[in-house]
């Protein structure tokens, strides 16, 4: 009995591990791109922030649903491996290699239209693939156990690995830059492009040989019948009519929006507001302290419900975003990591709870509706992100460009400073509340 025992929890432990193991490979290049793909092309290939931005959003508009046709794909996939566990085969290993083309950028003989087109094909299809890998995430969660709990805690699980992942990326990605590459920059991301796009694979192949889908047990009684396979239409009417989705739709898009144009106006931040270029890799790394959110979600989740944790992670997020700018007026440093962690544990408790609660939607789906649809209910962050990724990246280029942020320049003028303050700090507290 105590061996049982023992192995059972060893096996809790192992899913658990495995499927932190999913988010924290789309992760390690989400936080790439998130943190220092606009700042790459702006900087190192010279391209300018209003092209990039445009990028962001065109392809945003190209893929912001392809979430929902992997979720119907998932929902009408039958092999011996399940629904979503392919996906992490079919997806995961594509992924690892457009990480790597996604820093790859030849000259073309200095031809700037080739190289302009080269850049947008290849973040399309690695958009597209993105989707391919995360979608079936937050679509097996509800078939790996029916236990409540459990669920809360392989979400918290999922966010822990990846806020884990994605520390190490911020805190280290500018120094192996620096070290792989030398006083070539362009050679640096290459090369540590492909030492991230090997572990994405490395990781999402663990998941696909490791994790189980278990059975759904089907009602016997027709009226209690759960019905499932139903085609785009029906799917997306069935979702419709789920309620709590709907509103947590289009809380997601939101919160990735914000979340996106803080990641990636960080840097800038730190380097032309603060001139603390020496701070970047500790600032970024400190996504760790996200961790206390993503732990402290399923304790909040049995002493309040679900949609109030989510509501004071947004509260505590926007105070400690407007604590940063009091450091610059007492020049002291105290204030901007203070509300950086402040802000960051909120945002791993939101995230957490987020996951929890989509998860819940597709049990309401199953339970009151008599619908199994998690494939399409699960693309809600995939959308969110997608859509969080265009309007974020979109925004921060043009404010930048409003600004007149010039990369040649060593200190910015004033309009570029506020513009830089305006996306880092003030934009997303006004989108969190």
């Amino acid at each position: 009995m105590g061996e049982g025992f023992i192995m059972s929890k060893l096996q809790i432990w192992k899913q658990r591990f495995f499927y932190g193991a999913t988010d924290m490979a789309g992760n390690l290049i989400w936080q790439i791109v998130g943190l220092y793909l606009l700042f790459y092309y702006t900087t190192v290939m010279g391209i300018s922030p209003a092209f990039v931005g445009t990028l962001f959003l065109v392809v945003r508009c190209i893929d912001a649903f392809d979430g929902v046709v992997y979720g119907f794909l998932i929902d009408h996939t039958h092999s011996k491996y399940g629904k979503s566990r392919p996906y992490f085969l079919w997806f995961g290993i594509p992924l690892g290699i457009l990480t790597i083309l996604l820093f790859f950028n030849p000259s073309f003989g200095g031809n700037k239209a080739f190289q302009l087109t080269w850049i947008a094909i290849i973040y399309t299809l690695f958009s597209l693939v993105y989707s391919g890998a995360n979608t079936p995430i937050t679509a097996i969660l509800p078939s790996l156990t029916s236990d409540p709990d459990e669920r809360t805690n392989l979400a918290s699980a999922r966010m822990v690995m990846t806020n884990i992942g994605t520390a190490v990326i911020g805190a280290i990605s500018l120094p192996m830059v620096a070290f792989l590459g030398g006083k070539n920059a362009q050679r640096g991301w290459t090369i540590w492009a492909a030492m991230i796009g090997v572990a994405i694979m490395v990781l999402f192949f663990g998941a696909f040989a490791n994790l189980k889908e278990k059975p759904i047990v089907e009602s016997k009684n027709e009226d209690e019948a759960i019905k499932g396979h139903l085609g785009v239409w029906d799917s997306l009417k069935g979702a419709a009519k789920n309620k709590p989705w709907v509103l947590l739709s289009l809380s997601f898009i939101l919160l990735q929006t914000f979340w996106v144009i803080r990641m990636q106006t960080a840097v800038y931040y730190l380097t032309y507001v603060y001139r603390r270029t020496d701070m970047i890799g500790l600032f970024n790394g400190l996504v760790i302290v996200a961790v206390i959110g993503n732990l402290s979600v399923p304790f909040l989740s049995k002493i309040m419900r679900h949609k109030y944790v989510m509501i004071v992670a947004m509260i505590t997020f926007a105070i400690g975003e407007a604590i940063m700018p009091i450091g610059l007026l007492h020049k002291s440093l105290f204030f901007l990591f203070a509300g950086n962690i402040i802000a960051t544990i909120a945002m791993g408790a939101a995230f957490s709870i987020a996951f929890v609660m989509i998860a819940d939607t597709v049990e309401y789906a199953r339970t009151e509706l008599r619908i199994d649809e998690p494939g399409i209910l699960s693309s809600v962050p995939m959308v969110g992100a997608k859509l969080g990724m265009g309007f974020g990246g979109f925004l921060a280029g043009w404010i930048l460009s409003w600004g007149g942020f010039s990369a040649a320049a060593k200190i910015q003028g004033a309009k570029a400073v506020t513009a830089i303050s305006t996306s880092f700090v003030w934009l997303p507290v006004i989108l969190a509340l």
